[in-house]
């Protein structure tokens, strides 16, 4: 078979883009670009497949749709980098990556600031029943009908669970509202989640105390499900759940139940377990919920960085350069 000259795929379709302007600055006289468009499912193997065969040659590839499975990988003996273009890497499997020496980055904190944002847009939207007046008001084309009551987040409790780069954006931003801010972040020390400015607390009593619980955690094996029957047992009757992380944080028939018995006053959701969800879910009849479709990194600031961020270790990595931000450490070579 005649050799092929390196290049580098782009997953992006039209519901997932990718801003090139910056991939392209990065990559400009160290490689070709080519836009593959993998689904963000799983796919079966005669999809992987014919993808596969697209993706022949490919040395580099920038992951926003798509999954990296260990088939996947055994079809592309030319991949050494997978840059994810964003901070969670769970839709690649890295251990599969290691053993074939192909090295794994992503970009923490590219998306902090629009994902910060959008979490205080759903805690205010909860409070102020903002979404639920709005749509009466353009549906019915009436006022004062339309109107409903709601609380202020001065002087309430928020709860962080992680409180990294984006947790604590929100908590700058949760305390200039009058907010007291808690935190349980298993990674930090007491007195670092004291230095972001948020009280350390235990995994329960957070739960108990808050009348905002915000998730900022990845998902990983002890992370999957951790919000389910007895977490929301020991929150407050009438707390408020938001969850701009990852969708399989929280167990959504769990979730459901108790927003429909009254437990939660509501929950405002921007992931959900299955991307794109299962229409099944209970969740979407389930009172009280407000959902978006995972829009938190959907800024033109966000996918300019987050683009930029990865296409430059993508450049660094094919011209022999240390990367900035690696995933695993790579010891074999293909």
């Amino acid at each position: 078979m005649p050799s092929v000259k390196p290049w580098v795929a782009i997953t992006a379709t039209d519901d997932f883009p990718v801003s090139m302007k910056p991939v392209r600055a990065a990559l400009r006289g160290v490689a070709p670009l080519k836009s593959i468009p993998l689904p963000f499912s799983p796919i079966g193997e005669a999809e992987e497949t014919r993808f596969a065969k697209m993706l022949q040659g490919a040395a580099g590839m920038l992951l926003r749709p798509g999954y990296i499975t260990t088939t996947l990988l055994n079809k592309l003996p030319d991949l050494r980098i997978v840059a994810v273009h964003g901070a969670g890497v769970d839709q690649v499997n890295v251990d599969a990556c290691t053993e074939r020496g192909v090295l794994v980055t992503n970009a923490p904190g590219a998306n902090a600031d629009a994902v910060a944002e959008l979490t205080l847009c759903l805690m205010i939207n909860l409070a102020r029943r903002v979404a639920e007046s709005a749509a009466r008001v353009q549906a019915d084309r009436v006022w004062g009908e339309a109107r409903h009551t709601g609380t202020e987040l001065k002087g309430k409790t928020l709860g962080l669970i992680g409180i990294g780069q984006i947790g604590g954006r929100v908590t700058n931003i949760a305390k200039a509202l009058g907010m007291k801010v808690c935190a349980h972040d298993p990674g930090l020390s007491a007195d670092d989640i004291r230095a972001l400015g948020a009280q350390p607390m235990t995994f329960d009593n957070l739960l108990a105390a808050s009348d905002y619980i915000s998730l900022h955690a990845p998902h990983t094996p002890a992370t999957h499900h951790m919000i389910n029957r007895k977490a929301f047992t020991t929150m407050k009757k009438g707390a408020f759940l938001i969850n701009a992380a990852r969708g399989p944080l929280v167990d959504e028939a769990a979730l459901a139940r108790a927003l429909k018995s009254g437990k939660l006053g509501g929950a405002a959701l921007d992931v959900l377990e299955g991307e794109p969800p299962d229409p099944g879910s209970p969740i979407f009849e389930a009172p009280n919920i407000f959902l978006t479709p995972h829009i938190g990194g959907s800024t033109v600031e966000c996918l300019d960085t987050i683009a930029g961020t990865a296409g430059a270790d993508i450049a660094r990595f094919m011209q022999g350069k240390r990367v900035r931000h690696p995933v695993n450490k790579v010891r074999k070579t293909r």
